[in-house]
């Protein structure tokens, strides 16, 4: 088992501090347009994004990694903790050889 590390980084007023592959921001965007809704069922949960469509809602970001490793490649999917909360606005970005949270 490989040791993962991670990065974070905030991203203040909107303004992206890093360049965010272009899929992973509209995951992003789509959060953020449907924040009130998703925050409303999925409180305290983390979800799993692919192409700006939610797959599933998890307790844990461990379980929502492993689940989502089995159907889909690094890189490829986001997971976000949901809460109404403006400070809950991050992007979570694997890949084989990094970890980076936005």
């Amino acid at each position: 088992m490989c040791c993962v590390s991670i990065v974070t980084v905030q991203i203040m007023a909107r303004e992206d501090t890093i360049r965010v592959p272009d899929p992973l921001k509209k995951n992003l965007d789509w959060y953020i347009a449907n924040q009130q809704d998703l925050s409303a069922k999925y409180n305290g949960k983390v979800l799993l994004i692919v192409d700006q469509k939610l797959v599933e809602a998890f307790a844990s970001m461990e379980n929502a990694y492993q689940t989502a490793l089995k159907s889909y490649a690094p890189g490829t999917f986001t997971l976000q903790p949901c809460s109404p909360d403006l400070d809950s606005y991050t992007l979570t970005l694997y890949g084989p050889a990094y970890s980076l949270t936005a």
